[in-house]
């Protein structure tokens, strides 16, 4: 006779197996198939936590222990009885199979379910990651790409900053040379002052020189008339001076002499420049000339005056 199978404390609500009914079922159908019954076992035969299969397997061996006990004080059943007994507990034992399967196969599709929507929530997190990710990239490209404009523009402000400082130096440099420049001019300023004091000397020493030439081209006009003057009066002599022509010869010689003298002196004046001192010295000169033509004129006169004594005193042939 086989043991007894163990009862289920009746449920007062109908509808789907409880934790522990499928606890019991488990148990029942471990130890119908002859495996072991652990809390591991019906557990994951009953797809229950861990704490639920404990609790409710210790009430199973318990139930199942009573049961045991409560058969050993039985008679033995009659055959009869016994295969009576056994269709009930064989229809019993396949309801209860059919119903451990039926809420198996119930849990695996939820299971299922609870896993496809897992994978769709992997996916849909795989997505925002990938969205993550792309953006993350697009971002460290739009940094990246920032970087290089603040890296352009600071070199753009390096270059400003240099340019600035070398436009500082520029208008340094400028502000000397315009401080050079007002000194030069300045300067020139003050030779143009001293150059327009010398020509004003030099103009007055040019008009000075201008009457000494006139004065000396008059002494030398009047010496040229006194000359040709002497010249037509020993030319009307000359037949009577005769023995005189040694004397006339040299005081024409001397004569032509003071002409070309007073030529070069002319030519002198007319060159004569700006130069103040070259100008008065010219004028000193010119009047060392004029003295000495004055000198030499004396000299023609009293040589003339010689002359017409001589030629006076000559007794005619």
């Amino acid at each position: 006779m086989s043991a007894p199978t163990a009862e289920h404390e009746p449920h007062d609500t109908a509808g789907p197996a409880t934790a522990r009914e499928r606890v019991f079922a488990a148990a029942d159908a471990l130890l119908a198939e002859d495996e072991p019954v652990t809390v591991t076992t019906v557990r994951e035969r009953a797809g229950c936590s861990n704490a639920t299969a404990t609790s409710h397997l210790r009430a199973w061996r318990a139930a199942r222990a009573a049961a045991e006990a409560e058969a050993a004080r039985l008679p033995d059943l009659p055959r009869s009885v016994e295969l009576l007994v056994q269709r009930g507990v064989t229809g019993l034992w396949a309801e209860a199979v059919r119903r451990a399967r039926q809420e198996h196969a119930e849990e695996s599709a939820g299971l299922r379910a609870d896993r496809e929507a897992a994978r769709e929530d992997a996916a849909r997190l795989a997505r925002a990651v990938d969205d993550a990710v792309a953006e993350h990239e697009a971002d460290r490209d739009r940094l990246a790409e920032a970087t290089q404009q603040v890296q352009l523009l600071t070199g753009r402000l390096e270059q400003a900053d240099a340019e600035r400082d070398r436009a500082d130096g520029l208008a340094r440099r400028a502000a000397g040379q315009a401080d050079e420049l007002r000194e030069a001019l300045q300067q020139v300023r003050a030779e143009a002052d001293v150059l327009r004091r010398d020509l004003a000397a030099t103009t007055q020493s040019r008009a000075e020189a201008s009457e000494q030439r006139a004065a000396a081209r008059a002494d030398a006009e009047a010496r040229q008339v006194a000359l040709d003057e002497a010249r037509s009066a020993l030319e009307a002599l000359r037949t009577e001076l005769r023995g005189c022509q040694d004397e006339r010869a040299a005081a024409v010689a001397e004569l032509a002499g003071a002409r070309a003298a007073a030529e070069r002196r002319d030519q002198e004046l007319i060159t004569l420049r700006d130069e103040r001192d070259e100008a008065r010295a010219r004028a000193s000169e010119t009047a060392q000339e004029a003295a000495a033509q004055a000198a030499a004129r004396a000299r023609a006169e009293g040589e003339l005056a010689g002359l017409r004594s001589t030629l006076s005193s000559t007794p005619e042939p």
